[in-house]
């Protein structure tokens, strides 16, 4: 086996393995506002061209009825086990402030969304409270900051922004990546710190982990990761630094002063990605076989039903085969979120 086939697989081979079955689901992006209304879609199809559109030009933040609708469905398996389904839910802490148009502001989620938008606080607390979601971070806003306030103030920006979407380029097929890179190192106005406070504000806790907007992280933000208490990595097996570089550390060992995380399993049923239960639930068996635990993507956008209330109902009917097939094969599985597996992990460390 060449050198370069052996470092590839090197995470694998010295990855810590686990004798129970448990099954962590992660979810990014809550509490994200991309898109304030249905006039903005009109605008970025004239722009654009709706076969443009990708799933994230119709992503909103999450609705009331996106929450009691998933929250119905996990109340259903609550007696199930003594560890019932759970969500970690991965927060943005800050959006787009949309009534300042002379400079780029923000509003933290503590003091709610802009107008337009549900206010679901509350409904984030009853989800806590009933063990359906526990949060943990995902960022300061999902963007570049410095690249953002440069666009800010150009002229298509200014027309974004009186449309409702600053950035609805970046939901649009071929300009993905644009004003990527929260964590990394291109960004010079990284707000990590400022993020962790707003996180406590909202949740009266501090998370523990988290995962980088579109899986980029560089030192610098990493560093910032570490002095504000976060102690684990979700998904190191996507995670990039800027110049496309992965990281190669055992899987679900400490390393750099972080657990390194996987996430090995997927459910996200959207057309273009088709990856349903039964895949899911073959992801989670390689996982239980391989002695790990079985830790799926499962993004917000899957029950974002607002402008694709199809698209939730489909993921919730997939939700519910997952379920229920992953108690008929595995009634012994244990659910936990992210920060209780990391807690264990480190256990196990500092014996």
């Amino acid at each position: 086996m060449s050198n370069l086939r052996i470092l590839r697989y090197l995470p694998h081979y010295l990855r810590r393995k686990f004798d129970q079955k448990i099954i962590v689901i992660e979810s990014d992006d809550w509490g994200l506002e991309r898109v304030l209304g249905n006039s903005s879609f009109d605008f970025l199809k004239n722009k654009f061209g709706a076969e443009k559109f990708s799933r994230w030009t119709l992503d909103a933040l999450e609705t009331k009825e996106d929450l009691d609708m998933l929250f119905d469905l996990m109340e259903s398996y609550k007696n199930k086990s003594l560890h019932a389904p759970v969500i970690t839910a991965n927060f943005i802490t800050h959006n787009i402030d949309y009534s300042s148009e002379s400079e780029l502001k923000f509003i933290p989620v503590s003091e709610g969304f802009n107008r337009g938008s549900e206010d679901v606080r509350e409904i984030y607390k009853t989800g806590i409270e009933k063990r359906f979601i526990f949060p943990q971070l995902h960022g300061y806003s999902h963007y570049n900051l410095s690249e953002l306030n440069k666009y800010f103030y150009t002229d298509e920006a200014k027309e974004f922004f009186a449309n409702g979407f600053l950035t609805g380029r970046s939901t649009i097929k071929g300009n993905m990546k644009f004003l990527q890179g929260e964590m990394s190192q291109e960004n010079k106005d990284v707000r990590i710190k400022e993020s962790c406070d707003e996180f406590f504000r909202m949740f009266g806790f501090k998370p523990d982990t988290v995962i980088p907007p579109t899986y980029i992280l560089d030192r610098e933000a990493s560093e910032k990761l570490k002095q504000c208490g976060i102690t684990m990595l979700q998904s190191s097996n996507r995670l990039l630094n800027s110049d496309g570089g992965r990281y190669t550390v055992p899987y679900f060992r400490k390393r750099k002063g972080f657990v390194w995380s996987v996430r090995n399993a997927r459910l996200d049923p959207h057309e273009d990605y088709n990856f349903n239960s039964d895949q899911c639930i073959a992801d989670i068996g390689k996982a239980f076989n391989n002695k790990l635990p079985a830790v799926i993507d499962f993004h917000r956008v899957n029950i974002s039903g607002k402008y694709a209330p199809a698209y939730r109902e489909k993921t919730l009917s997939e939700l519910k085969k997952l379920f229920d097939n992953i108690y008929d094969q595995w009634p012994d599985v244990k659910f936990l979120n992210s920060s209780e597996l990391n807690k264990i992990i480190w256990q196990q460390e500092t014996r």
